[in-house]
């Protein structure tokens, strides 16, 4: 048996669980039993003791404790030690040689059974955090996984109805779920399923073309890597053809020549980053012209990229297609020592859409002056 002291999360809120014993029974299944301690009626204090059981463990792995690897900082070397991987709680406890305590770690990235798991930033719900995902398929675009387990209760375990398991008061099963992110490059994850919809809506930039490539049906971690495979493929193809626009000079050049910085927006510390889409259309025109950042009225950086765009030129019709251009409106005061205000705020990809991003083009404005306070304008969509 394999034992370790922790405190679980609860199946009410009477209930506290003490120490656990994970094993396994002689027909193979696995079990978690714990201390319980429920609020007795007699007194404020007395409380009634008994001991539960849990089908599967809260652990990633059985034996709980596996050899394994961390690597505790980005900068550090990888250190031998024995590890204990709570999917309930994703809490990484380590024992190292020689040092018998147990240790609640939170490592860049560790590895127990052969997975190496990593820690990511990842924002849900408009809150940044940190937790692990392993990787399923390696690439320009990336397939991870992250682990979690929940404690369901008896009623909805299948697996207690039989005589055996309710003889063992089986109170209830730890559930392993799993949940699937793309990551493109070096962007933050993105949480999927295994669905057609939401593939394509995490590829919108090449739905079209995946739309007759992603069978009807629920899709299983291969066809997902196979459809990462076509999606890099495609990225890559248009790649070629968008490189030669964004390096195309004559079209970067008019476009620079086009644009000035507000002068009066300039002097007050104002700065910005602006994004047009444009389509390109049969003839080498520039057409559609639209601001997909949030438009800042008032401060003339999206008026002067939308008039540059369209006062443009004719380009060649061998650059037919749909695009999006960023704009730096950069600003620096030469009496700071920080340096260029370089904006921030980027372009969310849900508002990229099908179009292919151009290199970002820089507008700069240098003083010399007062150091004043600046600002980024960005400001909120319609």
């Amino acid at each position: 048996m394999i034992r370790l002291v922790l405190l679980l999360c609860t199946l009410s809120v009477l209930k506290t669980y003490g120490q656990i014993v994970v094993y396994k029974d002689d027909k193979g299944q696995i079990l978690t039993k714990s201390d319980s301690y429920a609020s007795g009626r007699q007194t404020a204090t007395t409380a009634t003791y008994t001991q539960v059981t849990f089908l599967e463990s809260p652990f990633y792995t059985f034996p709980v404790w596996q050899e394994g690897k961390v690597q505790l900082d980005k900068s550090g070397k990888e250190l031998d030690c024995e590890l204990a991987y709570n999917l309930v709680t994703s809490e990484v406890l380590c024992k190292f040689a020689g040092d018998s305590a147990v240790k609640v770690i939170t490592p860049e990235l560790f590895t127990i059974n052969n997975t190496k798991f990593v820690r990511l930033q990842n924002s849900i719900a408009g809150l940044d955090y940190r937790t692990y995902f392993s990787i399923v398929h390696n690439g320009p675009t990336k397939l991870w996984t992250s682990l979690t387990s929940q404690l369901e209760p008896r009623n909805s375990a299948e697996e207690v109805k039989t005589r055996y398991y309710k003889d063992l008061n089986i109170q209830g099963i730890y559930r392993v779920k799993t949940k699937y992110y793309i990551q493109k490059g070096d962007r933050e994850p993105k949480l999927i399923n295994l669905s057609k919809k939401l593939l394509l809506e995490a590829f919108a930039d090449q739905a079209q073309a995946l739309e007759s490539k992603i069978p009807n049906r629920q899709l299983t971690t291969n066809d997902v890597i196979d459809i990462i495979n076509v999606y890099d493929s495609l990225v890559v193809a248009n790649q070629k053809s968008l490189a030669h626009l964004s390096k195309e000079e004559l079209f970067k050049r008019s476009l620079e020549s086009q644009i000035t910085y507000p002068g009066w927006v300039g002097k007050q510390g104002i700065y910005g980053r602006v994004y047009a889409g444009f389509d390109v259309d049969a003839q080498g025109g520039i057409q559609n012209v639209v601001i997909l950042s949030p438009e800042n009225i008032g401060f003339g950086f999206t008026a002067e990229v939308k008039k540059a765009l369209e006062n443009l030129t004719n380009v060649s019709p061998d650059f037919k297609g749909r695009y999006a251009v960023p704009i730096a409106f950069i600003y620096t005061n030469k009496k700071e020592k920080s340096g260029p205000h370089i904006p921030i705020n980027r372009l969310p990809e849900d508002r990229v859409g099908d179009r292919q991003m151009l290199d970002e083009i820089a507008v700069p404005y240098v003083v010399t002056m007062p150091v004043i306070a600046s600002r980024e304008v960005w400001g909120y969509y319609k």
